[in-house]
C-alpha cells in the first residue's frame, strides 16, 4: 500500500505540474511546443501513466483486502485479473527499458533523446520521476508482492510484443505526419544501419527484464507465491 501511495503522489503531482507549465509564452518555442504537442507519442508518458493505472489497481485491491478481511470478493478478484498482467507484461519490462534507455542516451548526449530548449519546462525533479523513480517502484512491488511464475511465458511475450507493436505504429504515424520522429536521435540515425539498434535494442531490453522479473521473484520468494501480503 505504501509504495503505490508514494508512486501516485509522484505521479499526479508531477503530471499536474506539468500540465500547469504549458501555457502561455512558454509555447512560443516550437521545440517545446512540438514536444508538447508530441508528448503522448513519447515511451516515457506511456509508461508514466501505465503505472498511475496499475498503482490505482493496487491500492484499490490493498484497501478492499484490508476490508474485507482478506477474503477476496468478486470485484475484488476482477481488478486483479487486470492488475497482474499490467505488472507483469507492461509496467515492470518498459519501466525498466524506458529508465535504462533514456539515461544511457541522454548521459551520452541528452540532445539525442530530447530537444535541448525543453530544459526549460522540464524540471531535473520532474526528470527523475519519469526516468529514475519509475524503476525502483516496480522493483518495490517484486519485493513486496508475492507472484507465481507462469506456467507458459507465451503469452505474456506476445501481449509485450503487441504492446511494443503498437507503439511503433504510433511513432511511425507520426513521422509519416511531420517528418520528424519523436525522438532526434531516429532522426539523425535514419538511413541508416544504426537506426534499427535504435528499435531492436530497447525491444530486446524488455523482453529480457520480462524474464529476469521472474529470476528476481523466484530469489527473493522461494516458491512462496501463495503468501499474501499487504504493503
Amino acid at each position: 500500500m505504501l509504495g503505490y501511495t508514494v508512486g501516485l503522489v509522484l505521479h499526479v503531482t508531477n503530471i499536474y505540474n506539468m500540465i500547469a507549465f504549458y501555457k502561455g509564452d512558454v509555447l512560443n518555442d516550437p521545440e517545446v511546443k512540438r514536444f508538447h504537442d508530441n508528448q503522448f507519442r513519447f515511451l516515457t508518458i506511456w509508461n508514466v501513466y501505465m503505472q498511475v493505472i496499475y498503482m490505482a489497481l493496487g491500492l484499490s485491491c490493498d484497501v478492499l483486502t484490508l476490508t474485507n478481511q482478506g477474503k477476496d470478493s468478486s470485484l475484488l478478484k476482477s481488478l486483479k485479473t487486470i492488475r497482474d498482467p499490467l505488472f507483469t507484461n507492461i509496467v515492470m519490462p518498459f519501466s525498466i527499458t524506458v529508465s535504462l534507455t533514456f539515461w544511457t542516451i541522454y548521459t551520452y548526449d541528452g540532445a539525442l533523446i530530447l530537444p535541448p530548449s525543453v530544459d526549460k519546462t522540464i524540471t531535473t525533479t520532474s526528470n527523475h520521476i519519469m526516468h529514475t523513480y519509475i524503476a525502483p517502484l516496480v522493483l518495490w512491488e517484486i519485493l513486496f508482492r508475492p507472484r507465481k511464475r507462469p506456467e507458459t511465458h507465451l503469452g505474456n511475450l506476445l501481449m509485450i510484443n503487441l504492446y511494443a507493436a503498437f507503439y511503433l505504429v504510433v511513432i511511425i504515424v507520426g513521422y509519416l505526419e511531420q517528418g520528424l520522429w519523436v525522438y532526434p536521435i531516429m532522426d539523425q540515425l535514419h538511413g541508416t544501419i544504426y537506426f534499427y539498434g535504435v528499435v531492436g535494442v530497447p525491444l530486446i531490453t524488455t523482453n529480457v527484464a520480462y524474464i529476469l522479473q521472474w529470476y528476481l521473484t523466484d530469489l527473493i520468494w522461494k516458491g512462496d507465491g501463495n503468501r499474501k501480503k499487504v504493503l
